[in-house]
């Protein structure tokens, strides 16, 4: 029987290319800029890569357990502060709860769009099935709760994934369902409408600082085919962009708002240069979630189910490489900030937050 033997040039050449690129990347990640020892359930940054987010606080009353959500802000340069405090957010008695679903940053910064799943006493107290009601509040960077003039209701119920547009007096939002619906509101004298009416989404990611967001839908061509389209938010204008024939999941919008991608099945992305929508790029990955690199060139992928812990991978979308990230660790979430230059991540867990260099 012939034994299997290495060649011992290839694997020369092998170990030099480990030894040269490894402590580059060592140097850069082994140590994070931040660390932040709290349970950070979901987090967003801002265009500061100010970081808002959100620790889950739990309390009993009569035998019921509630959760009500802190939300800080914290700095690169280690300064945090709480901006909402559960027990004057929403005192208890009555027992109501509140969960932070996600955040999102105004394009100025000094606004955040918060969406929440709230419970009411009276649900909590009969023991019924938490279902929940999903609603948005809108608060500045101190915390302090920005109210829509002339709203029966305490937050904008009923809605989900918020955003500030560019003049920061108007919020964009979504009705919760597939396909969506994007509504808008002004806070400032209650003017509330339905945008793009006979129109539904499959997905939607917004462009807020350019009042635009990138969508995929099955109505938006005379064809009726399934499409990846722009939407004017302030002039409520549609431009079909290209055919989408396969659509499995994720929209992202790179950090120029020059380029889109999005799973076309469950095994590979597609990226599209808006201005130039015929040339497109596939990359065969496997399913997860992603998001772009500085020079967008790349994308920073964890694979698997979005609240699985999973290892980070940098593809190249142009050449196909797959590099691992943050020395090949399990991490449960992730965002990579607005500049490129840091990625925030928590760990499996405890989600305690740490930032590294990007590469």
């Amino acid at each position: 029987m012939r034994r299997k033997t290495f060649q011992f040039p290839a694997l020369v050449g092998l170990l030099a290319v480990a030894i040269v690129f490894a402590p580059c990347i060592l140097r850069a990640q082994e140590k994070p800029l931040l660390i932040i020892n709290d349970d950070c359930k979901t987090f967003a940054i801002g265009p500061g890569n100010q970081i808002a987010y959100a620790v889950p606080k739990t309390k009993r009353i009569k035998k019921q357990t509630i959760e009500r959500d802190e939300i800080w802000i914290a700095d690169l340069d280690g300064k945090r502060r709480r901006i909402v405090d559960p027990d004057k957010f929403m005192p208890a008695p009555p027992p109501s709860t509140y969960i932070v679903n996600s955040l999102a940053w105004s394009p100025d910064g000094h606004k955040l769009a918060v969406s929440m799943t709230t419970m009411e006493a009276a649900s909590i107290l009969e023991d019924q099935p938490a279902t929940g009601v999903k609603a948005i509040a809108l608060l500045d960077d101190d915390g302090r709760e920005i109210k829509v003039a002339g709203s029966k209701t305490r937050f904008i119920e009923n809605a989900s994934n918020a955003t500030w547009l560019a003049d920061g007096e108007t919020v964009a939002y979504l009705t919760p369902g597939s396909p969506y619906q994007i509504s808008s509101v002004r806070p400032s004298d209650g003017k509330t409408k339905s945008l793009f009416e006979g129109h539904s989404f499959d997905v939607v990611v917004w462009d807020a600082k350019r009042n635009s967001a990138f969508v995929i839908g099955q109505n938006l061509s005379v064809r009726a085919r399934g499409v990846l389209a722009q939407l004017d938010l302030v002039h409520e204008t549609v431009r079909e962009i290209t055919p989408v024939p396969l659509y499995q999941g994720q929209l992202s919008l790179s950090p120029s708002g020059k380029k889109v991608a999005f799973f076309i099945d469950g095994d590979a992305i597609q990226a599209v240069e808006l201005a130039n929508p015929a040339k497109v790029v596939k990359v065969r990955v496997g399913m997860g979630r992603f998001e772009w690199s500085r020079d967008e060139m790349h994308v920073l992928l964890k694979r698997g189910p979005d609240d699985a812990s999973r290892e980070l991978v940098w593809v190249g979308l142009y050449d196909g490489s797959f590099a691992p990230a943050l020395q090949g660790l399990e991490y449960h979430d992730f965002h990579v900030t607005p500049d490129g230059a840091y990625v925030a991540v928590t760990q499996p867990g405890s989600q305690i937050m740490k930032v590294f260099a990007a590469q």
